[in-house]
């Protein structure tokens, strides 16, 4: 039986629209999208995503704003959409370096401002060897890393969103911005690994060096500046890396493939050793932290892990000697023994996160938003 309201096929019958509120709000596209098993929530249907911007100016052009994927994508392969050209990788290639350049010597500035308040004679001798020596480096050598590579978050964010039209924040993952509460339950599980590892380390192999003679403000640099110094390193080289140069691979495993190799050598090469232990070590933290990018669908893990590692091992140094080896540089040799302990503890922690993630349902792919029409 039909009614007014139901009609033959017990579907509501829609009014006619208002013709003054044609266009207004912008028509809804079904939101579907197929995640990797076991991984992000389950599948949403019925109406998608719109973007803010759309809905509040039905009649302007696509704003800005979300990656202009038309389907679900994984994280390295975010900028692929309608408008990605072959080109356009590069370009960002071409803006990176020199603002990355402009802003490393901008780094040095308040090494110099320090030297010209103490009333150092020579403030630009002073600079030129705080910041490039390689042993025994002091606070202002020390202070100079971080922010020199603290620098590589705004630009790989600003090359991209230069490039792409794209908010920076989807750099940092596939939902456009810092999952807190994630990265939160990544430290929980991560910090009391790394505690065990690094006091186990201090135990094995204790040191005979001494206190560095400025171990406080040392101490406080690598709490305060060091996490941010491990996710600048994770913007670029699991960020700026697996999200341009994935874009280039219509196959996303190719593309995941290339990223993961690509990233890694290059994570390893930056930091100049030739011992092949030492790049063992380091490819493969390089590796673990892009699959967990791939996985969870931003960089949140890696930068904990990063973080966490750089913190204890810093702090452990400035606290129990050994601060004139705390760095990687030409000289610096591993063992096989170091390699394998390194793929136990971080493949280890790399499967408890990759548990935690798919307990937490957190989302490892980019849900297109729905453009006005």
């Amino acid at each position: 039986m039909s009614n007014s309201y139901y009609g033959d096929e017990q579907r509501p019958i829609q009014p006619e629209p208002d013709p003054a509120l044609v266009g207004y709000p912008p028509p809804a596209a079904e939101a579907w999208y197929s995640p990797i098993p076991g991984y992000g929530p389950a599948p949403v249907y019925g109406t998608a995503l719109v973007d803010p911007d759309a809905q509040a100016h039905p009649g302007a052009m696509w704003p800005p704003a979300a990656p202009a994927a038309e389907l679900p994508r994984p994280y390295h392969q975010v900028l692929r959409g309608p408008g990605f050209r072959w080109w356009k990788p590069l370009l960002s290639l071409v803006i990176l370096l020199p603002m990355l350049l402009i802003l490393i010597l901008l780094a040095q500035l308040p090494i110099l401002l320090y030297a010209v308040a103490t009333g150092v004679p020579d403030p630009i001798r002073y600079v030129e060897v705080a910041t490039t020596t390689v042993e025994n480096i002091g606070p202002a050598g020390f202070a100079y890393i971080n922010l020199a590579l603290i620098v590589l978050i705004p630009a790989s964010m600003l090359s991209t969103w230069i490039v792409y039209r794209v908010r920076p924040r989807f750099v940092t993952s596939v939902v456009g911005g810092i999952r807190w509460r994630w990265l939160s339950r990544c430290l929980l599980v991560i910090l009391p690994i790394w505690l065990v590892y690094v006091g186990i380390s201090l135990v094995a192999q204790p040191s005979d060096a001494a206190r560095p003679g400025q171990w406080l403000p040392l101490l406080v640099m690598a709490l305060l500046l060091t996490p941010l110094q491990a996710a600048g390193e994770e913007y670029f080289f699991r960020g700026w890396i697996m999200q341009n140069v994935g874009a280039w691979f219509a196959r996303p495993m190719l593309g995941l493939v290339v990223t993961l190799t690509l990233s890694s050598v290059l994570f390893a090469a930056a930091h100049l050793s030739p011992d092949p232990w030492v790049i063992g070590v380091l490819a493969s933290t390089g590796l673990m932290a892009g699959i967990a990018t791939w996985r969870t669908g931003g960089l949140e893990a890696a930068i904990v892990i990063h973080a966490v590692n750089n913190v204890l091992t810093l702090g452990s140094v400035i606290l129990f000697g050994g601060w004139e080896e705390a760095f990687v540089n030409t000289e610096t040799t591993r063992t096989p023994m170091v390699l394998l302990v390194t793929l136990v503890v971080e493949g280890g922690a790399l499967a408890l996160l990759l548990w935690q993630a798919k307990r937490a349902g957190v989302q490892s792919l980019y849900q297109p938003v729905a453009r006005p029409r």
